[in-house]
């Protein structure tokens, strides 16, 4: 596309458009044939002209663009801005795509630019499901809210629409790409995704008509899926999915991974090792290096068949990881960590019952007595002969902390229709806080304690840890401050869960995909729900500062929404067949509840109740209407005495001006309803104008 500029390929080409002839000699002259131009860490170079499609074309300019790393979007677009495209009526295009103002420039930019955290940039599907022909942005930088503003780069994003949009089903297609994609399987339908990982530009665009495999570019270069998968950097480290609820839809999108976790935990390098070699084994010293050699051969192999060993690529959040990112909140001194408990009210931890179970994968083996040797000789008989990493680097250190091991055999139901099952279950007893940090140095810190304890719960061998906190106690509620895990509320493990999982994969390069999370929530927690992943997600350490993940959020919520950029907010609508993603016009940031449910982000005429607006309209009306019969005077009496028991006031009509746009606006009955389209919240608007300038000429011409 463009040739190298003082050894850099230029990311992207501008074409800029002169307003005139004069224009366009005098500034060839004024920067020269060769000339760069340079400036706030970036550098444009005339790479020639050529003729655009615009209307009346004059000679056109190509100019490459290149930039220091990591230059944001703002600066780079601004500093284009005042030196190009600013001056005289000059018309401007990146990648022949053409610029409307300094805002569309800073979102064309930052969708050219590699960055090193994730940030997916776009997704386009024909079909999926109820999704048709949808084409969303995800905006990286956006235009300030108010003057004086610094752009800042988004993490979060949020996806609001009418039930029945599709929602869940945006949701659900993401995770299906990249599932898909990590498990080397085909596409399961066509659709375009680029994002931005580490560096590198990455496109994946799926024709199941041409090829059952997606196609790939990487930075502009064409590539495979199998290029993907050798090279996992270039993926998402994690893609975590939360659903207040239980969506079994969603859940089965992750079981492959989950399946593939649970065989990798079983693995022990041993059983990789030829037998033939094991027949020749005398334990020298190149002996000991071909093992090693096989080992790790071996063991790399295992790695990308079956994942990594302490937490999957795919990631669905159940019920049970509450516990855990509780006990990973209490034993770390992280200060977000303590912010997340100070908010929740809780102190310390009193103790943690962690109850063992024998997974029925075992059992099984037990019953039938299928166990091998190898499995005998290898597997923990304390632990049912379970192996692997988790047995060895968690629950024998859990083992070593705890006081005294209990076994039993507890009959457990197993399902809603009382459907039970004989279990035999280990009890192993922290007592303290401080033993807790004992559990976590010994393997390896909170990050490792969680990973390794939600590998036990996923591979069937926790079945629940009983946990016993201090709470400060706020007001009089008639309890000492000692509270059981059970009784904390359904919003309280909502945002344990969520905002203790980000923070504990803060430095990789995650996708968290959270369909309305806000279920539970009380309203101060949902207008902080933003600003509190962002704490969470920052850090203070440097080394930690590249890690950047991407939040994805669905809800119905106003208060979820009122402090973000109009850049973060997208609305699902539908038209006819296709499904359509409209920007807001405004900022959600300072419109208040009321200011957003009546603005087209959620559409409605109006936040009143449906018998109080019955009566508003019914007052107005029969306000406007001359003559009027004794029986309509006594009823605007009667609605006019209600209503300013409420608040509604009759003073308004002594202003002239005022009644005459009330009669005017009364005669369209069409807006009467609950909610409005954009196109009739337009048409309203239009009209109520037309109104007051009517009313002003009126006025001037008195």
């Amino acid at each position: 596309m463009a040739k190298e500029m003082n050894g850099v390929n230029p990311m992207f080409v501008v074409n800029l458009r002169f307003a005139d002839d004069t224009d366009r000699d005098e500034t060839l002259a004024e920067w020269g044939t060769r000339k760069i131009l340079a400036g706030e860490g970036c550098e444009l170079q005339r790479m020639g002209g050529r003729r655009l499609g615009f209307a009346g074309a004059v000679q056109n300019l190509d100019l490459g663009v290149s930039f220091v790393p990591d230059m944001p979007a703002h600066i780079i677009a601004n500093w284009l801005w005042e030196t190009v495209a600013k001056r005289g009526q000059r018309k401007f295009a990146v990648n022949s795509q053409r610029v409307l103002n300094l805002e569309d420039l800073v979102e064309r930019v930052a969708a050219h630019l590699p960055m090193q955290g994730l940030h997916l940039q776009r997704l386009q599907l024909l079909q999926f499901k109820n999704l048709r022909d949808l084409d969303i942005r995800f905006s990286a930088y956006g235009s300030p809210a108010f003057d004086g503003d610094v752009p800042r780069r988004f993490s979060s994003h949020a996806v609001i629409g009418q039930n029945g949009t599709g929602k869940s089903n945006l949701i659900e297609a993401i995770i299906t790409i990249f599932r898909d994609v990590d498990l080397g399987r085909d596409a399961a339908f066509d659709y375009e995704l680029s994002y931005s990982i580490r560096g590198h530009l990455v496109k994946l665009q799926a024709k199941t008509g041409e090829q059952k495999r997606p196609y790939v570019w990487v930075d502009g270069r064409p590539q495979s899926q199998g290029y993907l998968l050798k090279n996992k950097e270039l993926l998402p480290s994690h893609i975590f999915a939360y659903y207040s609820g239980r969506n079994e839809r969603i859940e089965a999108l992750f079981q492959e991974h989950q399946r593939r976790f649970n065989r990798r935990q079983e693995i022990t390098a041993e059983e990789t090792l030829p037998e033939r070699f094991l027949t020749r084994f005398s334990g020298s010293e190149a002996d000991i290096r071909i093992v090693e050699a096989i080992k790790r051969r071996e063991e790399s192999k295992t790695l990308s068949q079956f994942g990594d060993d302490r937490l999957r690529r795919l990631f669905y959040c159940r019920g049970g990881h509450s516990q855990l990112v509780l006990l990973a909140c209490l034993l770390s001194d992280d200060p977000v960590f303590q912010k997340v408990l100070k908010n929740l009210h809780i102190e310390s931890l009193e103790s943690a019952l962690f109850v063992l179970k024998e997974p029925h994968r075992l059992r099984e083996k037990r019953r039938g007595g299928k166990f091998d040797e190898q499995e005998l000789n290898e597997g923990d008989p304390r632990f049912w002969y379970a192996r692997g990493n988790v047995v060895s680097e968690f629950l024998d250190k859990l083992w070593q902390v705890a006081w005294a091991p209990i076994e039993q055999e507890a009959t457990k139901q197993i399902d809603f229709r009382g459907r039970s099952e004989k279990q035999k279950q280990l009890y192993l007893f922290v007592p303290s806080q401080d033993k807790l940090k004992q559990l976590g140095d010994l393997v390896g810190g909170t990050d490792s304690f969680f990973r390794y304890a939600e590998g036990a719960y996923i591979g069937d061998l926790i079945d629940e840890v009983r946990i016993t906190v201090k709470k400060r106690v706020v007001g009089n509620d008639g309890h000492d401050g000692k509270v059981s895990f059970t009784q904390l509320s359904e919003g309280e493990l909502q945002m344990l869960t969520v905002l203790g999982l980000m923070r504990i994969t803060r430095e990789d390069h995650c996708l968290f995909l959270l369909d309305e999370p806000d279920t539970h929530l009380n309203p101060i927690w949902k207008l902080r729900y933003f600003d509190d992943i962002e704490g969470v997600l920052t850090s203070d350490d440097a080394a930690l500062a590249q890690g950047e993940s991407q939040i994805l959020i669905t809800t119905h919520d106003p208060m979820m929404v009122g402090s973000l950029k109009r850049e973060q907010v997208h609305i699902l609508r539908r038209d006819g067949a296709r499904t359509v993603v409209d920007v807001p016009d405004e900022h959600p940031q300072g419109m208040g509840v009321t200011g957003l449910l009546k603005s087209e982000l959620f559409g409605l005429s109006s936040t009143l109740d449906i018998e109080t607006e019955r009566r508003l309209f019914r007052r107005n009306e029969l306000f406007v209407k001359s003559p009027r019969t004794p029986e309509e005077d006594a009823e605007l009496s009667r609605l006019s005495a209600e209503l300013a028991d409420l608040g509604f006031s009759t003073a308004d009509f002594r202003d002239p001006d005022y009644a005459l746009f009330v009669r005017k606006m009364a005669q369209h009955r069409r807006f009467r309803k609950p909610t409005l389209t954009p196109e009739e919240q337009a048409e309203q608007d239009a009209i109520a104008d037309s109104i007051i300038d009517e009313i002003l000429r009126e006025e001037a011409g008195k």
